[in-house]
């Protein structure tokens, strides 16, 4: 089966909060679904991860960035990277109007409609998603 993986379920697992999440990327591993991201689902995790593991702020993070501060780069290395290596990235293409679309008709933030659009586009059916907006999506099926 394959299924789009929002940052809400990466983001979960890392921090140990969901068992639907852990169970999801357990899945993942055990190649029983394949798991599908893209671009923005990465920036997102990476930096959703830095700001729960740290408890810094965005503008501290982009500080401490900018200085290549070795305990977030080996956060991002080690504990993100190998997550989101199993995943396969697809690329985000979408015109601002189809963006702008969704939002109107479904009520989305801009970056679950690009994920949306995503899916669409890749002919994903399936999303594993804690983000109730993606239920009003028709072409796509949440899951957990």
């Amino acid at each position: 089966m394959r299924v789009f993986v929002d940052t809400s379920i990466i983001l979960a697992f890392l921090v140990g909060q969901d068992d639907r999440a852990l169970e999801i990327i357990r899945r993942i591993e055990r190649r029983e679904i394949t798991g599908y991201i893209n671009p923005l689902v990465i920036d997102e995790t990476i930096y959703g991860y830095l700001r729960l593991a740290t408890g810094h702020s965005a503008r501290r993070i982009r500080k401490l960035l900018a200085r290549r501060d070795e305990r977030l780069i080996r956060m991002i290395k080690d504990e993100v990277q190998p997550i989101l290596k199993l995943f396969t990235t697809l690329p985000l293409a979408a015109e601002p109007g189809e963006v702008a679309g969704l939002i109107e008709e479904h009520g989305l933030m801009p970056a679950d409609a690009l994920i949306a659009l995503t899916c669409k586009q890749h002919e994903i059916s399936v999303i594993a998603t804690l983000d109730e907006d993606f239920k009003q999506i028709p072409w796509l099926k949440v899951i957990p």
